[in-house]
């Protein structure tokens, strides 16, 4: 065996060893890998089973709050078609009602004011007059007047 020969059979014994010791490296880390990984899956099973259990509670609430907000849009129409309905019953009365209060002030004004007046404040009524011009009312007066002036034209 020639020198080459050993060298190329210490060089390959060199080389197991240290394909072997690079083997068991690897072997070790695979091993702590797994009992990472196992590890992992004991803590992360049960956190996703709660975070089902939350998507599901959370569906669920969300389901609930639909329906309530469904129930207010409803009632929301409700009111809102009962306060125009309300409107067009009431419209006509309340406008009565208003105008009748504006009128009561305006008469109890009136009155309460009557009711200042004193007896001097009164005035009594004029006198018709009597004899000849009793019949001639103002109508008639302004009659005569306009004749007589018609008259006094044409003579003139």
């Amino acid at each position: 065996m020639s020198a080459l020969a050993v060298v190329l059979i210490v060089v390959a014994i060199v080389g197991l060893v240290v394909v072997a010791m690079a083997v068991q490296s690897l072997i070790s880390t695979l091993r702590s890998l797994r009992e990472t990984v196992d590890d992992l899956r004991r803590q992360t099973l049960p956190a996703i089973a709660e975070l089902r259990a939350t998507v599901a509670q959370a569906n669920g609430e969300l389901a609930r709050v639909d329906n309530l907000l469904d129930t207010a849009e409803e009632v929301g129409a409700r009111v809102e078609a009962t306060s125009r309905l309300t409107w067009l019953v009431l419209r006509n009365p309340l406008v009565k009602l208003a105008s009748a209060s504006v009128a009561s002030d305006k008469v109890a004004r009136k009155l309460s004011r009557v009711d200042d007046v004193t007896d001097a404040d009164v005035v009594s009524p004029l006198a018709l007059p009597k004899g000849r011009d009793a019949d001639r009312t103002g109508r008639a007066r302004r009659r005569s007047r306009g004749s007589a002036a018609r008259r006094d034209r044409r003579a003139g």
